[in-house]
């Protein structure tokens, strides 16, 4: 039997505890993606959530053929439960968003349009007017700074998690991330290999219903650490010590 034709795109998403907004989110995103005009399926990883979203996200999968559901018995963390979703992906290109409706799907579209066009490997999001507190537009805006002198890379929005890749890259790349520093190791592992980059403004918008998992201080110290990490694993690449970064 033929094995049947990858779809053009696979959105993929973490989910942790997003009960109160999850199930509006996915449809929204298959509204979108169906007027678009290319196969597609959709990815989500449930992360160990406690609140009734595996149950909503069992129900919809029953319901939409394009979805698919990984389940993660216990929470992991935002980067594990995105790889396990990126894993279990079999799109040509796969988009990276999160599942709380700050994120247009519709910019991913822009996104893969870049990638073909260009024949790029990485087009990343950037957030042109980024909805979040002031604090944390701040700790973005100076950890972007960083991610640029530690990581020697050019990037206007490393973290942002709008992001399309080729499929076969992502999907062949070991990603260490367990948390929200995620985005950023993406980029930062396509740029530190030579691969193709490019950058396009997407929207960002108010989270619709939940609240952020996000814990500010210990955030921004895991940020440090990690970023620290990859700087040496790209010194070692560079200096022929390591196969891969």
């Amino acid at each position: 039997m033929t094995p049947p034709e990858p779809p053009a795109l696979s959105v993929c998403a973490p989910a942790y505890n997003e009960c109160d907004g999850i199930e509006a989110v996915i449809r929204d995103w298959l509204a979108v993606l169906g007027r678009i005009g290319l196969s597609f399926e959709i990815v989500v990883a449930n992360d160990g959530s406690t609140d009734g979203t595996g149950e909503i996200l069992q129900k919809l999968e029953r319901e939409i053929p394009q979805l698919r559901i990984v389940h993660l018995t216990k929470n992991g963390g935002y980067g594990r439960a995105l790889t396990a979703a990126i894993a279990a992906s079999r799109g040509k290109f796969v988009a990276t968003i999160d599942s709380d409706g700050q994120f247009d799907v519709a910019d991913a579209k822009k996104l893969l349009d870049r990638a073909e066009r260009d024949q790029c490997d990485l087009v990343t999001g950037y957030r042109v007017a980024k909805k979040d507190s002031f604090l944390r537009v701040l700790a973005n805006a100076g950890q972007n700074t960083l991610v640029n002198i530690l990581c020697g890379a050019r990037f206007r929005d490393s973290n942002c998690a709008l992001k399309v890749v080729r499929g076969d890259l992502i999907r062949s790349m070991k990603l260490e991330a367990t948390g929200y520093p995620f985005p950023t190791e993406i980029c930062v592992r396509i740029s530190a290999r030579g691969h193709k980059i490019a950058e396009e403004p997407v929207s960002h918008r108010e989270r619709p219903a939940g609240r952020s998992k996000l814990k500010f201080l210990r955030t921004v110290i895991r940020m440090l650490i990690f970023l620290f990490y990859l700087r040496k694993r790209i010194k070692l690449y560079r200096a022929g010590h390591l196969q891969d970064i």
